[in-house]
């Protein structure tokens, strides 16, 4: 029977092929969409929360991190505090890198490795890592160097609005599954003058003796700077979940529209294919073939469409995720993953389409009335 259903699909070659395609685009998109939303997800909040962060202060205007612009004094001012352990000033800025003469955005995080070994352990997995006083360097996160394809003694171009400068790739460094890893590290000084941010960082994030501090130390900040909030831990990952939600919302509602117009695709070949084989389906009936098995039969091959194009799709959509990444603005080169139950989950996504799609022809076909059927010309 899916023989039967394979061969007379074949028939027509050209609308059997556009039908197939257009269902390979819906499980390519679909699967791309559930793999950005499932690799932002596990990927994005569990490196944030390896940092450590208790409290991070940013400028209360600004969106996120990278368009956050504060006094550098701020980090001297909060390290003084009795309650504070350790703080962690940095800049976050998301230009374009040029490396072997492709261009891509990039997270440049910069700041004072003397401060970071109080958060996490950096080891240098190729090369070196960076000093609190390298010029001209910078030291690649393992993950951004398997997106970006760097090893150290690679050069690469850093563009701004103000100047463009060639680094040196001094190391390639692991922070055991930390933000840092997908970022490129630059010395903070050094980021101060080549962003023109002299005097100026993104943010500060500390680290308290006692987290039952924590709102003494916030109350303390926010009152004498006006112009800053300090958000805990947790609130920090909930606003940059937030754009996530969003996203995948977002994410869903077009891979809804990709669905429906898959349906209407395959509704409109079927409703043709059973058009074209009104006499046949009479004849069928007419021997005795039951209403179910023609529903069966016609649905059969809805779903051997479903089926190539599932397969296809998955194909298509896992490429994409290989060879796409996502700079995001909270600082971090976000790779797609893409599981087997997310391959699963695509196929279903093409089969439920089909089904969809044919369910109306089969039910039409099923319902054919014998004598206006063998009739038909």
């Amino acid at each position: 029977m899916w023989g039967l259903a394979l061969k007379n699909l074949k028939r027509r070659k050209a609308r059997t092929s556009l039908t197939v395609l257009g269902i390979t685009v819906v499980v390519a998109l679909s699967l791309l969409f559930l793999s950005v939303g499932y690799s932002t997800e596990n990927k994005v909040i569990p490196s944030f929360q390896r940092l450590g962060i208790d409290l991070v202060i940013l400028q209360q205007a600004a969106l996120a991190a990278p368009y956050s612009n504060i006094n550098a004094s701020i980090a001297t001012e909060t390290a003084a505090y009795p309650e504070v352990a350790a703080t962690y000033p940095y800049i976050i800025q998301v230009p374009p890198v040029t490396i072997r003469g492709s261009t891509q955005p990039a997270v440049i995080n910069a700041l004072l490795p003397s401060h970071v070994q109080s958060f996490y352990q950096v080891e240098a997995v190729e090369g070196v890592y960076i000093t609190d006083y390298s010029n001209d360097s910078v030291a690649v996160g393992i993950e951004a160097a398997r997106v970006l394809r760097l090893h150290a003694g690679d050069n690469i171009t850093i563009g701004t609005s103000s100047s463009t400068s060639s680094l040196r790739v001094v190391g390639i460094f692991t922070t055991s599954g930390t933000v840092d890893d997908y970022d490129i590290n630059m010395a903070l000084p050094f980021a101060q003058r080549f962003f023109d941010k002299q005097g100026k960082i993104s943010a500060v994030i500390l680290k308290l003796h006692d987290k039952t501090t924590m709102e003494v130390v916030r109350s303390r900040i926010e009152t004498a700077h006006p112009d800053l909030v300090v958000k805990t831990s947790d609130e920090y990952v909930a606003d940059f979940s937030q754009p996530i939600r969003i996203l995948q919302g977002n994410l869903t509602l077009v891979s809804g529209i990709a669905v429906a117009a898959g349906v209407f695709g395959v509704l409109n070949t079927m409703l043709m294919v059973v058009m074209e084989r009104r006499r046949e389906i009479g004849i069928m009936k007419a021997l005795g073939m039951g209403t179910g098995t023609v529903l069966f039969t016609i649905l059969q091959e809805s779903l051997v469409l479903g089926a190539v194009g599932g397969g296809a799709g998955m194909v298509m959509g896992w490429l994409a995720t290989q060879v796409l990444t996502i700079p995001s603005l909270i600082g971090i080169t976000i790779t797609l993953d893409v599981p087997i139950w997310l391959l699963a989950e695509a196929f279903i996504i093409a089969q439920i389409t089909a089904v969809l799609g044919g369910l109306y022809p089969a039910a039409r076909a099923a319902r054919l009335n014998v004598a206006e059927a063998l009739h038909a010309v």
